[in-house]
């Protein structure tokens, strides 16, 4: 069930620790499983002779799409000195998104999925859910919005980078609510599911915390997005491998086959 795959790879990333460089690391290791899952996308939605032309890049990107390289990128990030990471509420937040990732909570997680997709929670409760997996919600997409824009890059010829993010920028818009939407729904419903039986005003003091890391949620969005943006420009300086042109073979004069005599006409 893709529900569940979505959630388990998410896992690192929705127990956040209580530092931003506990944040980052825990972002940075779904890197390579998040690409290894959309490679083979990647290479089925190129023609089949641009398939193999693409290798070199791919080799590229299996190098350089791992969890260290995105965590060198943005150890700036990483030392984010807020009060917010100090506060006590990360220890309650933990203990409960651990639990609910008990594998005796896998099944009833899957159908708290489906539930939250016939009924609407209770406003308030939804708005305080809302702002405490902004984090998770908003860094998440910006990976996968960079990944599906570095997989459109693929077997683009080299250009200059400008025309080359405006090019992907406009392949990625086409499918962006789609990907967010569904990362929002999966989210909420390990959140609500973690949180079922936790006090709306202990959401509260959740959610006041979380807002308070807006700021450097936004910033760590731009430098992984600066981050991609560089790699995409490198990944256009790898050559494609030669694709041969097609040459149409020219009949042969001769039959290549021995003539046999003339059988004549039916006779009536």
């Amino acid at each position: 069930m893709r529900v569940l795959l979505v959630i388990l790879l998410l896992a690192p990333n929705a127990l956040w620790a209580a530092s931003a460089s506990g944040n980052i690391e825990a972002l940075s290791a779904q890197l390579s499983p998040f690409w290894q899952t959309l490679r083979p996308a990647c290479l089925m939605a190129l023609e089949p002779e641009v398939q193999s032309a693409v290798t070199p890049r791919v080799n590229f990107l299996d190098e350089r799409l791992v969890g260290n390289q995105l965590e060198k990128a943005l150890s700036a990030s990483a030392r984010d000195r807020s009060s917010q990471w100090s506060s006590p509420v990360w220890s309650s937040r933990d203990k409960l998104e651990r639990s609910a990732l008990k594998l005796a909570d896998r099944e009833p997680l899957r159908e708290y999925f489906f539930k939250l997709q016939t009924q609407t929670p209770n406003p308030e409760r939804t708005q305080l859910v809302t702002d405490i997996q902004y984090m998770s919600e908003q860094l998440n997409f910006v990976l996968r919005k960079e990944l599906w824009k570095t997989c459109h890059a693929l077997g683009l010829s080299q250009i200059p980078l400008a025309q080359l993010e405006t090019a992907v920028e406009q392949r990625w818009l086409a499918q962006q609510e789609k990907v967010r939407l569904q990362l929002k729904r999966e989210l909420a419903a390990f959140y609500f599911y973690s949180f079922r039986q936790t006090s709306n005003a202990k959401l509260q003091e959740f959610a006041d915390v979380a807002k308070g890391l807006i700021p450097w949620v936004k910033s760590t969005s731009v430098s992984i997005e600066e981050h991609f943006a560089a790699l995409r420009g490198q990944l256009l300086a790898v050559p494609l491998n030669v694709i041969p042109d097609a040459v149409d073979e020219p009949f042969p004069a001769d039959r290549p086959w021995p003539p046999s005599p003339s059988q004549g006409l039916l006779q009536p």
